[in-house]
């Protein structure tokens, strides 16, 4: 038969092995957060380092007939 002291330190034991587990989960997590961030950031500045080196562009948009040329062209 176990002794009554050998079931509270293995049953301490295990919920000390469980804490353990979970603040490792929680620390490793928080850094690959961290990283994420830095990345997001660098690809970020990347970016706006691209886009005040290119040059301005512009689109051309062909206009439109104007609505009485399309009345007059439409009439017999």
């Amino acid at each position: 038969m176990a002794a009554a002291g050998e079931a509270s330190t293995t049953v301490l034991r295990f919920f000390s092995f469980i804490g353990a587990g979970v603040i490792c989960t929680k620390a490793i997590n928080m850094y690959l957060n961290y990283e994420r961030k830095q990345e997001a950031a660098a690809a970020a500045e990347a970016a706006a380092i691209t886009a005040a080196a290119s040059p301005p562009t512009t689109a051309i948009v062909a206009a439109d007939a104007s609505p009485a040329s399309t009345v007059a062209a439409a009439k017999p």
